[in-house]
């Protein structure tokens, strides 16, 4: 079999189990996963010094075609669908699955503001968090069913990691 012909290898398996519509944060913004299928494009990261950086994903592709999925809410009100497999960083550097995340779980986050920021009392804001210190992990207000569908995942160069618009960090590849 001449190289040309060669069978190409399999994707480097990946922690990444994302609802099609789910955000990421990109060099562009937010882009939602199913429509970066087969493209490579950079994506926030935390770099190994600790700081804020772009990566590139690659190998963006559906990693199963029907997959439990839950929807994860957190306390800003934001909701992102996730597989139950899919991977997250927590505030204090551990990985932990979605489907054994619960309310009140701490997750890494992108956001970054000084420590004791006093958010804002505005609307935008969910009820519970205007007007208090900035707190900077991502705090889950629930997971629930969220039936099944597809999933989509792809790696990421050097980190390993990336950030959904979300705003938790998540794995990627091993």
């Amino acid at each position: 079999m001449s190289e040309s012909n060669a069978p190409k290898p399999a994707p480097p398996r990946t922690l990444t189990r994302l609802a099609g519509d789910a955000l990421i944060e990109t060099i562009d913004g937010p882009m939602e996963i199913a429509k970066l299928v087969g493209k490579i494009i950079p994506v926030l990261t935390r770099m190994p010094a600790g700081n804020l950086g772009f990566r590139m994903m690659t190998q963006i592709r559906e990693i199963e075609p029907e997959a439990p999925l839950l929807a994860l809410q957190n306390v800003d009100g934001q909701t992102v669908v996730v597989g139950a497999d899919h991977v997250f960083v927590t505030a204090d550097g551990a990985e932990v699955r979605a489907s054994e995340l619960s309310s009140g779980a701490r997750l890494e986050s992108g956001w970054t503001y000084p420590p004791g920021y006093p958010i804002p009392d505005a609307e935008e804001y969910a009820p519970e968090i205007r007007a208090k210190p900035w707190e900077t992990p991502v705090v889950i207000r629930s997971s629930d069913p969220a039936g099944r569908g597809p999933v989509f995942g792809g790696s990421v160069s050097g980190t390993k990691t990336y950030f959904l618009t979300f705003g938790a960090r998540c794995r990627a590849q091993i």
